[in-house]
């Protein structure tokens, strides 16, 4: 199993009981795991909430993907430029994604944030656009810690509503994994583990009672980063 198919299966016996109660095993992918509840034998298929973006071209993107483009430029430049700042001296760093050319844009914020940290000014903030996304720099003070170059990523291709984002993940994720388990042995489980942290368990649970949809799966639930499990249920 993937670290993250076993976390959802550890964390469903949980919810089942406990070890006395269930255990899990691997699957044959599909299902990604197997559930023993007594003499019973589950299979669980188990896929992730990722926020979507809207592409140009109508295509429905991984915001998530999208972002750690941008957590990694800020990661990069911290530990490349953030030890010339002062050391009560931070930057605050806002990135709008997606960006036009992935290799000038590094290099031209690069070029600017170290324009910046070779006299940083308190108070100092200003906007540019860099391959056409918008880049905010802000000098901040900061008590003396390891980390000086901090940032924001917004995407310009995504939803702010959280309840339609609930919608559209669960529509996508339900219909996308029903054809690939509608032929496998029965019971099949789906579990939803949660990387929109936006929307919670009610906020889905709210979406599932909108969806009218036939699917495969005997019961479906939601999974969060932290473990805990709801189960939701979706009308058909």
């Amino acid at each position: 199993m993937r670290p993250d198919e076993e976390f959802v299966g550890h964390a469903l016996v949980e919810f089942l009981g406990g070890a006395s109660r269930a255990s899990v095993s691997d699957g044959e992918d599909p299902p990604d795991l197997y559930l023993h509840v007594g003499i019973s034998r589950i299979g669980v298929e188990v896929t992730r909430l990722s926020q979507f973006t809207f592409e140009s071209d109508g295509r429905l993107g991984n915001r998530n993907k999208q972002d750690i483009f941008g957590i990694r430029i800020l990661d990069k430049l911290d530990a490349e430029v953030g030890q010339r700042l002062p050391e009560k001296i931070g930057l605050l760093i806002e990135l709008c994604i997606p960006v036009q050319n992935a290799r000038s844009f590094k290099k031209s914020l690069k070029q600017w944030v170290e324009e910046i940290a070779a006299d940083p000014k308190k108070g100092f903030k200003e906007e540019r656009k860099i391959e056409g996304s918008k880049v905010t720099v802000s000098v901040i003070e900061q008590q003396p810690i390891k980390r000086k170059i901090h940032g924001l990523v917004t995407n310009k291709n995504s939803l702010t509503y959280i309840p339609m984002n609930a919608h559209l993940l669960l529509e996508d994720r339900i219909l996308v994994k029903d054809k690939i388990c509608s032929g496998l042995s029965k019971p099949i489980w789906l579990a939803l583990l949660n990387d929109y942290c936006l929307a919670d368990a009610d906020t889905y649970a709210d979406a599932g009672l909108h969806l009218k949809l036939n699917h495969c799966f005997e019961r479906i639930f939601l999974v969060s980063d932290q473990g805990a499990v709801n189960e939701l249920f979706i009308g058909a």
